[in-house]
């Protein structure tokens, strides 16, 4: 009677201790790649002609996004990503002459992912990091050189809290698929008249989908 209750004593023991084990070792490397929708909405006082001309926004538009990183453990996860959030314009018209603004964003970001199980395929994360990224703007035929059709380019990177919530799920040991929704906070500088690096500035979301393959 006393070594079938040690028995089940030791099985027990074995039974719990079997995933702190797999919780406290690295569990796998994995890369990723999608698609998805990129979406930022200009600051007024950086973008408004306060009626000055009529003007058109395109702040949605089609990027991609691409990662690498490691899955500590059920729980915890560390992820290097980079993201490209598409073209956008701001569009000025005056009469038969009109300004364009093309407003680039794109970046590299480092990240930890607080994961939640839920079963043993499916999972939620978070995300918490910082975004090192750069904002790229060209103007057409600006105003201020009287419509003459010249080209200027302006670009500066800066670095903002990424922070973002998601769902993934394993159709195999080796491949998942992955829903993200990514807040990259506000991109870009201040505009200012003279200033050679002041793209203006922009808040910059991120939906996406991404295939997961494991290594």
């Amino acid at each position: 009677m006393n070594y079938r209750v040690l028995r089940c004593v030791v099985a027990s023991a074995l039974l719990l201790g079997a995933p702190l084990a797999d919780a406290a070792g690295p569990d796998y490397w994995f890369a990723g790649a999608g698609l998805g929708y990129g979406k930022i909405e200009f600051y007024p006082a950086d973008f408004s002609s306060n009626g000055a001309a009529a003007e058109s926004i395109r702040d949605a538009d089609l990027g991609f996004t691409g990662a690498i990183g490691v899955q500590f453990n059920r729980n915890w996860a560390f992820e290097v990503n980079f993201i490209q959030l598409g073209k956008f314009s701001y569009k000025y018209t005056v009469g038969a002459n009109t300004q364009e603004d093309i407003y680039e964003v794109s970046g590299w970001g480092g990240s930890l992912l607080p994961t939640v199980p839920i079963t043993r395929n499916f999972s939620l994360f978070g995300r918490l990091g910082a975004l090192a990224s750069q904002t790229r703007i060209t103007i057409r035929n600006p105003a201020a050189a009287g419509f003459d059709g010249s080209i200027t380019a302006m670009q500066v990177n800066t670095t903002t809290f990424l922070s973002g919530i998601g769902a993934q799920y394993f159709l195999n040991r080796d491949f998942g698929i992955r829903v993200e929704y990514q807040n990259l906070g506000k991109v870009g500088t201040a505009a200012s008249s003279g200033c050679t690096t002041c793209t203006g500035r922009a808040n910059a979301q991120f939906l996406s989908a991404s295939a997961l393959f494991t290594f």
